[in-house]
């Protein structure tokens, strides 16, 4: 059958049979296997057999198929070395076994024999390395287009990352936000502290995790901490770390914020409200880098960027006694003032857009319409929890179930309608909103025209002029019909 058999001698080729023997393998057994040592030799008499050789740790690829009158594992009459590969019954097989001392023997002497012998092991060396080779590239081929989609994957994540934290996440095409970014751009560039002043909700972590996205620190972490809401002990041991037994309950030491921001941003919010007694420790580490955990006397050292924010006058908490001038001035190195709301209303319908999108992809629905109407009854609205108090009246539209729809002024919470809300002032103070609230629904509702705003409170139309220069909303928020 097989070529090099052929060429012996029958005499040769009945002893070489009489020492050999036939054997049957079911679908899946293994003829050989990769790791044993090859004994001898088979040539297929039926059946078809798969050779599979590992290209990775569990991987393992067809690099060849047998067939009838065929050798499987010629490569064991070269030397009896443990074998590359596997040969695995595709069907049921039967195949002669020639054990590898009595091949040798028949074909000693026989230079025909032994040619083709050498004819078939180069030829299968040849065709098993171009498997391999076709097989490997295949492979390089597949990693090359997993490594692109990767890389696509990794800009769309980096794109996404950038509008949710980078300089654009703080929303608004305002004078005033266009300065808050640029000041922002100019912070991310240098190593120094950054304070951030404004009222609640007016986006100063969205604006400290901007600063961290876009400097050099981007890579390291960011760790945000409110000073007002832990005890003076609790709050140290946060930001510091303790050593065991430092307080009643410390049963192991534990590293503090300041160790899990190394190498990023650290940013601290109310720092106003942090206890006197902690305020030198923070101006210690300001300045040299260093700190010492709670209930330690072994001083540590972390770099990493601080970043303050507070809703507080510092300056007035600085003459009062109960915020250190020293770490004020340390503080106070790249100041950002962060606008009210009302202060820049006409962010508001970029604002409501970003923001809609932003509460549908969280609850997993349509992005809300806002008419005109509501828009203008938002503007009306001072908002004094800022862009937060925004968002949650956002959130409260879709928890009324009104995705995907327009929604009308009639939607909106009774705080917003009213202008009803718990800012400080006196009598006259809440007075005056009130009226300026209502004159600018109005003349928004009636798009500008003092006539028809005038019809729609039941007022002359002079004295709504009056009442809107009185206000000081002439003539920047009324315009005079043509």
């Amino acid at each position: 059958m097989a070529p090099a058999l052929r060429r012996l001698p029958l005499g040769d080729l009945d002893l070489l049979l009489s020492r050999s023997e036939v054997r049957s393998f079911p679908p899946g057994a293994a003829l050989l296997s990769e790791g044993e040592r090859g004994d001898g030799v088979f040539v297929l008499i039926e059946g078809r057999v798969a050779i599979r050789k590992p290209v990775g740790p569990e991987e393992r690829h067809v690099i060849a198929v047998r067939g009838p009158a065929d050798w499987v594992g010629e490569m064991a009459l070269i030397d009896d070395q443990p074998r590359s590969a596997t040969a695995t019954a595709e069907g049921s097989v039967e195949a002669l076994w020639i054990p590898r001392p009595a091949f040798l023997d028949a074909i000693a002497g026989h230079a025909e024999a032994a040619a083709d012998l050498l004819a078939t092991v180069v030829s299968r060396l040849r065709e098993a390395d171009q498997r391999l080779i076709e097989t490997l590239r295949g492979k390089a081929d597949a990693l090359a287009a997993q490594n692109a989609s990767l890389a696509r994957e990794n800009r769309r994540l980096h794109v996404a990352l950038d509008e949710r934290h980078g300089l654009e996440s703080y929303v608004g095409g305002s004078a005033a936000a266009r300065r808050v970014r640029e000041f922002a751009r100019r912070a991310a560039e240098l190593p120094l502290p950054v304070l951030l002043l404004g009222e609640t909700g007016t986006g100063k972590e969205v604006v400290a995790r901007a600063i961290h996205h876009a400097g050099p620190r981007v890579r390291g972490p960011f760790v945000a901490v409110n000073c007002a809401l832990l005890t003076e002990t609790l709050l140290e041991s946060e930001l510091f770390g303790h050593a065991r037994g430092a307080f009643t309950g410390a049963v192991s030491a534990k590293p503090g914020l300041v160790e899990a921001a190394r190498g990023g941003t650290l940013f601290l919010d109310e720092i106003a409200d942090m206890p006197l007694a902690l305020q030198g420790a923070l101006l210690r580490f300001l300045e040299l880098g260093e700190y010492r955990q709670l209930g330690d006397t072994r001083t540590r050292q972390a770099d990493v960027r601080v970043i303050a924010a507070t809703h507080h006058d510092l300056g007035e908490a600085v003459r009062a006694g109960r915020f250190r001038r020293d770490l004020f001035y340390r503080l106070d190195v790249l100041r950002i003032a962060l606008p009210p709301l009302r202060e820049r209303k006409e962010d508001l319908p970029e604002l409501v857009a970003a923001l809609s999108e932003r509460v549908a992809r969280r609850v997993g629905a349509r992005v809300l319409e806002i008419d005109a109407r509501t828009l203008a009854a938002l503007a009306a609205y001072d908002f004094p929890g800022n862009v937060r108090e925004l968002e949650n009246e956002i959130e409260r539209l879709y928890a009324l179930g009104i995705e995907g729809a327009r929604v009308s002024p009639a939607a909106l919470s009774e705080r917003v309608l009213t202008g009803e809300d718990d800012t400080p002032g006196s009598y006259a103070e809440r007075v005056r909103r009130f009226k300026v609230r209502l004159l600018e629904r109005a003349l928004a509702e009636a798009d500008g025209s003092r006539t028809r705003a005038a019809q729609r409170l039941g007022l002359h139309r002079s004295n709504l002029v009056r009442m809107l220069r009185e206000l000081g909303i002439e003539p920047e928020r009324g315009r005079e019909e043509p």
